[in-house]
């Protein structure tokens, strides 16, 4: 044989290697059981709290089979996460972290896009493991310019239109492979009434680096071959069809929006894909498929913006935005517009439950601790002190880290056991909250008939359940009845006390949307301005503020005619902000506007009522 042919084969041998072509083999997305074992029966031997327990957790963490904490050098695994979740040791960049206080609770949600692709880079063996990109991929440990460019190059890539797979892709078969990881990863460490797991999964999609995302969770094991991502469904409504047939075949499934803050107004939009406006099918379908939404996490508040809520003094917590921040951005504003759709449409789209996440990177789940020096959730670009003081933000170079990140929120559910059934199912009942990092307890309920003077915390719970419901319900109006709110409110046993307890109202009156903040509790113990935070140490004023506060409200502007939300916020003293405890510990400098305390805080879900002619 010529020698030209032979260097001919072997060259084309080569280029297949490094360049392999893409593997689009329809494979039918069947669903099945995966459960390894009978969970059911393991869970009823759990006992039940029927006043039901706080549990927290954190469900939205990413690891090295999500592309962009691969690139920035995460090669931590599921099974990581969950370890570090339990309050065990991993390594993330070189240095070993772990939990001061272990989750309730966790899910792994890595991004559903690059399944195959990232199973194909990681596994040696696997197919196109040799090739020209996967070896790119590997090879940029360090190398930061190379990785920023690699990760805004696949974010535009899963932003655009015409959303595609890698070219080195090698099909379905491989998406199949890293879910398998995830799945075995939540199975292994599944421990009924002692931590609990979710098959889970982020859909990215979004405009540009606008953001777009849902996290979807399983209830149990009843599981597809392999997750919908934004290639397969670019749209929100193609992503909840894609539920309706996980559904069909036996799934009980939920999708969470988050990061709306990011999402440059597309997170909740006021019309379909097409441009249509939204009706009553698009609001059924909103309503049954994200019963939840995240407000807080480690890429900014989704609450409300200092800049847009000039009337609330506490507006100005953790904003970060995109360009100039849109009310559509915020869950506040939804809450309220979701009242206008349900007079106008007869569903209420945007009925959300709250819940708060770290939407870690570094397969940190919970690491939220202010004082902790290995706070970053952003891979390298946040990682330690001198990272977050001087590099820019991989998302918008203009801006600097500190100026954007926190370390994220928590996810606490009033749950009849820690098991997966009952946190799924307070999950769908929204009695669920949200909180800034810390684990401060509260309870929420509304009805005609509670006693207003039970006095202790039992008695209120109780109470709260029997004559009255809980958060993340509705109450009936009733005619020339005004209803009563009960609220307690404790501390987060190693954190600050607490400083006030607010009721945000949100309400449609005469064809606008409106809203009232009121104090409902205020600390008795309160020290003066200037008192509550020594700056050089770190040290707050132990004597501010209260350990608890509870008691019972009515709305004084009460009309039963009216449709309306009211949700609690929950304030702490002040106490350092992270970017104090790096200037007292690792002596980096912040500019002088960077803000160096912080209130943190809870937010309940909302309790609706709806008006007497509905």
């Amino acid at each position: 044989m010529p020698i030209i042919l032979i260097l001919a084969i072997i060259a084309w041998f080569v280029y297949r290697m490094l360049y392999p072509t893409i593997n689009l083999d329809n494979i039918e997305n069947t669903i099945q059981d995966r459960a390894t074992k009978d969970w059911t029966a393991l869970e009823a031997t759990v006992p039940k709290n029927e006043n039901r327990n706080v549990y927290f957790g954190d469900m939205h963490i990413h690891t090295g089979y999500s592309f962009d904490a691969f690139i920035g050098g995460i090669v931590a695994h599921p099974d990581d996460a969950y370890q570090y979740a339990k309050g065990n040791t991993i390594e993330v960049l070189g240095q070993t972290s772990k939990l001061e206080r272990p989750l309730d609770f966790a899910a792994v949600t890595d991004h559903s896009e690059y399944f195959g692709e990232l199973y194909s880079i990681q596994n040696e063996g696997a197919p196109a493991y040799n090739a020209m990109l996967p070896r790119y991929f590997r090879s940029l440990e360090g190398d930061t310019i190379k990785q920023r460019q690699l990760f805004l190059t696949l974010l535009r890539r899963v932003g655009r239109t015409n959303k595609s797979h890698l070219d080195f892709f090698q099909g379905y078969e491989t998406t199949m492979k890293t879910w398998d990881v995830e799945i075995a990863a939540a199975e292994e460490n599944y421990n009924p009434g002692k931590f609990t797991t979710f098959a889970a999964y982020e859909w990215t999609s979004g405009v540009g680096v606008a953001h777009n995302h849902r996290n979807v969770f399983f209830k149990d094991m009843i599981l597809p071959d392999y997750p919908v991502s934004a290639v397969e469904a670019p749209s929100v409504t193609q992503l909840w069809e894609s539920l309706d047939l996980f559904r069909k075949g036996g799934s009980t499934v939920m999708a969470v929006p988050h990061n709306p803050n990011l999402s440059e107004g597309f997170a909740f939009e006021d019309s379909y894909p097409d441009g249509r406006p939204i009706d009553l099918a698009y609001a059924k379908l909103s309503n049954l498929n994200e019963p939840l939404a995240e407000i807080h996490q480690a890429k900014g508040n989704s609450e409300v913006h200092a800049s847009l809520w000039q009337n609330d003094e506490y507006a100005d917590f953790e904003n970060y935005s995109q360009g100039e921040p849109k009310k559509n951005n915020y869950i506040r504003h939804m809450l309220k517009k979701g009242l206008e759709y349900e007079d106008k449409l007869g569903t209420n789209p945007y009925k959300f439950g709250l819940i708060g996440s770290t939407d870690t990177h570094n397969a940190t789940p919970g690491n939220t601790e202010e004082d902790d020096g290995f706070i970053g959730n952003h891979a390298g670009v946040d990682i330690a002190a001198k990272e977050r003081a001087s590099r820019a933000w991989i998302l918008d170079t203009t801006m600097s880290v500190y100026e954007t990140v926190n370390p994220g929120g928590l996810m606490a559910v009033w749950a009849d056991a820690n098991t997966r059934s009952d946190i799924y199912e307070s999950m769908q009942r929204k009695e669920t909250y949200a909180t800034s990092g810390t684990r401060l307890q509260v309870r929420f309920f509304a009805g005609y008939d509670l006693d207003d003077q039970a006095s202790g915390y039992d008695e209120l719970v109780a109470d709260g359940y029997a004559n009255g419901v809980h958060m993340g319900s509705t109450l009936q109006s009733a005619e020339e009845r005004t209803p009563i709110f009960s609220f307690w409110a404790a501390k987060d046993p190693e954190g600050a006390n607490l400083k006030k307890v607010q009721v945000i109202k949100g309400y449609y009156e005469g064809g606008e949307i409106k809203e009232e903040i009121f104090d409902i509790a205020i600390s008795e113990n309160e020290v003066s301005p200037g008192q509550e935070v020594d700056l050089t140490t770190g040290e707050w004023n132990q004597e501010n503020g209260s350990a608890t506060l509870q008691g019972f409200w009515q709305d004084p502007n009460f009309d039963s005619s009216i449709r309306a939300f009211y949700y609690l916020r929950v304030l702490e003293v002040q106490t350092p902000r992270w970017n104090l405890w790096d200037e007292i510990k690792y002596g980096v400098k912040y500019p002088d506007s960077t803000p160096k305390t912080i209130h943190e805080r809870a937010w309940s879900s909302p309790i609706w009522v709806d008006p007497t002619d509905n």
